[in-house]
């Protein structure tokens, strides 16, 4: 089921899950003009989304509207790169080469060091040591950037010389960590790349996606290591890209309802993949899709759900909260709708055959901090047995892209009310920062999320 529409205080275009359950949201002004020059909003869940949100003003001098952002590793504060200039009126559209900080201690942005290159709809993700590859966005001259570049962990930025990505379309290019600690991904006209990111670097282009699996306006999500759900765009049509054996191997399952341009790929606590948004014609009220459809990745088949109230199209954001439902938010700036909003998702795992509210198992004992290779103990109460334990990778998303979400299974033996967690030996399988750690009972249901930081 939905929510009520909710008010918001701006229109929440970029949209970070903290290390400390809060929200982090930014992208427009208080009137829904598209620039991040002047508010940022913290909201914290427990106060209900009418009330709990610090809306503050941005003292950086730095436009971060579509730049992108990641939760750092080492700190749990959130570092936004990039974004758009201001003319004194509105956004121009070119990039900046700024990075600002947000403290989660005391709600503060400030100036970090400037990157290499300006951009403008540029893509972060977190490498296996814990540094930040920055690929793609458009500088200043309207032009794609030349060159990725690496945020390290004491905040300053290197380009990789040897990586020239000039061919390749600029916008929000979509990247995960391969299992083999490389960069695996592919742009708006489906050229699919790896990129090694340590040195001076190296990248090879390795095939590409059919014409009508391509769109800048397409989701994904890798939904187990080494797998990743990819669709809307040019079709309804939907593809599993396997990168486990190193090659691509590109696979078509069960198509969607509808073609979704400007939909978003969000991550379930169960590990089944939840479309929302979008519609037939690229941010334009024509066969917009209501109705959240989610994939089912042991079978390969879409479930159509319930029916949302509001076209959430283009600049609209989707985010898995700890209490396992999704906050859906934003559209417009510009479009059809200023969605001054956002509505909360509900999934099926949440309800009994009957429509009530679901007994929850419950994570009674967990540690705080993780180890790759290394076990941990849960204590669990209120389920008959736990079926699967798992960690989902805390969200950062913008324009339909989550840009680090991974679910990791996890194995694990049960002793009454204990279960003894194995991590993933292979650190690429769980890059390092803040993860959900959920439990799903004997009946599907699934616990609330605690989050966890993987060291």
């Amino acid at each position: 089921m939905w929510s009520a529409v909710l008010n918001w205080p701006l229109m929440p275009i970029h949209v970070v899950l903290m290390p400390d359950g809060r929200l982090l949201s930014y992208g427009t002004n208080a009137d829904g003009q598209q620039t991040a020059l002047f508010i940022y909003d913290i909201w914290n869940p427990p106060d209900g989304a009418s009330n709990g949100h610090t809306t503050l003003p941005n003292g950086t001098g730095t436009d971060t509207f579509c730049g992108s952002q990641l939760v750092l590793p080492n700190s749990g504060d959130t570092v936004l790169a990039g974004g758009d200039l201001w003319n004194g009126a509105s956004t121009v559209n070119n990039g900046n080469n700024n990075s600002v900080l947000f403290s989660r201690a005391n709600n503060s942005l400030s100036r970090g060091n400037n990157m290499n290159r300006a951009r403008w709809y540029s893509t972060m993700t977190t490498l296996v040591n814990g540094e930040m590859f920055i690929q793609g966005g458009r500088d200043g001259n309207r032009t794609g950037t030349d060159r990725p570049e690496i945020r390290a962990i004491d905040g300053t930025f290197r380009l990789l010389p040897n990586v020239d990505t000039t061919a390749w379309d600029w916008y929000y290019p979509r990247n995960w960590v391969a299992p083999d600690g490389r960069i695996f991904g592919y742009e708006s006209f489906g050229r699919m790349w790896y990129i090694d990111p340590t040195g001076n670097g190296t990248a090879t282009e390795v095939g590409r996606l059919a014409p009508e699996n391509r769109g800048l306006d397409a989701s994904a999500a890798m939904f187990a290591p080494g797998k990743i759900l990819h669709f809307g765009g040019e079709s309804n049509g939907a593809i599993v890209i396997d990168i486990t054996s190193g090659t691509p191997v590109v696979t078509a399952t069960q198509p969607m309802l509808l073609q979704r341009r400007y939909a978003t790929a969000t991550l379930l606590a169960d590990g089944q993949v939840l479309a929302t948004g979008g519609s037939a014609v690229r941010n334009a009220l024509t066969n917009v899709s209501y109705n959240a459809e989610i994939w089912n990745p042991a079978t390969g088949t879409w479930t159509v759900g319930a029916i949302e109230e509001m076209p959430r199209l283009y600049h609209s954001s989707a985010i898995l909260l700890p209490d396992a439902s999704v906050l859906v938010g934003g559209g417009g700036a510009n479009g059809p709708v200023t969605n001054l909003n956002i509505e909360m998702y509900y999934p099926p795992y949440l309800f009994t055959a009957g429509g009530k509210l679901a007994p929850r198992p419950a994570i009674v004992a967990a540690p705080d901090a993780v180890s790759i290779g290394q076990p941990f103990t849960v204590d669990f109460s209120n389920a008959a047995g736990i079926t699967k334990v798992a960690l989902v990778k805390t969200g950062s998303m913008t324009h339909g892209w989550n840009m680090d979400q991974r679910y990791v299974p996890l194995t694990f033996t049960t002793s009454g009310t204990q279960l003894s967690v194995q991590m993933p030996t292979r650190a690429a399988d769980a890059t390092p920062g803040y993860y959900l750690l959920f439990l799903i009972g004997d009946t599907g249901v699934p616990s609330v999320g605690k989050i966890v930081r993987l060291m």
